[in-house]
Parts: C-alpha cells; sequence; structure tokens
C-alpha cells in the first residue's frame, strides 16, 4: 500500500486575503476607540486634578501630565481617523484605497501613539494589502 501526499492547497485568492484584512482592520478599528477613549480619559482626570490642586497651590505639578495626554489624544484621533479610512475601503472592496492609506509608517504611528494592538494590526496587515 502507497500513500501520496495531499495536493498543496490552492493559494490565497484577492477574496480571502480581502477578508483577512477586513478583520485585521476591524480589531485595530476596535482597539483605535478603546486608545482614543483612554487617552481623553486620562486628560480629564489630570485637568480635574489640575483644577482641585490649584486651590492648594499645587496645580502646576499636574499640567504637564494633562498637555502630554492631549497631544497623545490628537496623534490618536489621526491614527483613529487613517484606520477608519482602511476599514471602510476594505469593507467597501476599495482595493485602490485600501493600497493607497496602507502605509508602514503609519503603523509604527499607531504603534507609538494609539496603542500597540493597533499598530500590530496595521503592521500585519500591510504586507497583505501589498498583495492585493
Amino acid at each position: 500500500m502507497s500513500y501520496q501526499n495531499p495536493p498543496p492547497p490552492p493559494p490565497p485568492t484577492a477574496s480571502t486575503n480581502l477578508a483577512t484584512i477586513k478583520t485585521y482592520m476591524l480589531i485595530a478599528f476596535i482597539f483605535s476607540i478603546i486608545f482614543v477613549i483612554v487617552w481623553i480619559g486620562a486628560a480629564l482626570w489630570t485637568l480635574a486634578a489640575f483644577a482641585f490642586l490649584s486651590v492648594v497651590g499645587l496645580g502646576l505639578f499636574v499640567i504637564l501630565p494633562a498637555i502630554v495626554y492631549l497631544v497623545l489624544f490628537a496623534f490618536s484621533i489621526i491614527v483613529f481617523l487613517r484606520i477608519y479610512k482602511m476599514y471602510k475601503a476594505a469593507n467597501a472592496g476599495d482595493i485602490a484605497t485600501l493600497k493607497a492609506t496602507s502605509n508602514m509608517l503609519w503603523a509604527i504611528i499607531a504603534l507609538i501613539f494609539a496603542g500597540v494592538i493597533p499598530g500590530i494590526m496595521l503592521i500585519i496587515s500591510d504586507g497583505p494589502i501589498k498583495q492585493l
């Protein structure tokens, strides 16, 4: 009795890659929303602490972290809008827009400012997007 190797699986098609990219973009989109909420929450919390501590005279120690959180919030919003544009293009099947908006630099910016998970999802999805 001889055993034969099964035939190799067919190469992934564009629809399979697009479905995978949609999943990656959905995960990046959800976690990007979470990080936008976290940064604005941190900024509001420190501004509330500033208001409380300014009565005591220690408010200047808290204003710098609040400014940092607001800057991180602004970058996170910009990354969120980019991910939303990519997510919308993936759902619509607009490959040209998806390829135009996919960039490794944006993935690194997302990794730094919008959280680890959205950045990793953008890094992982960059390869399949380039293959479309």
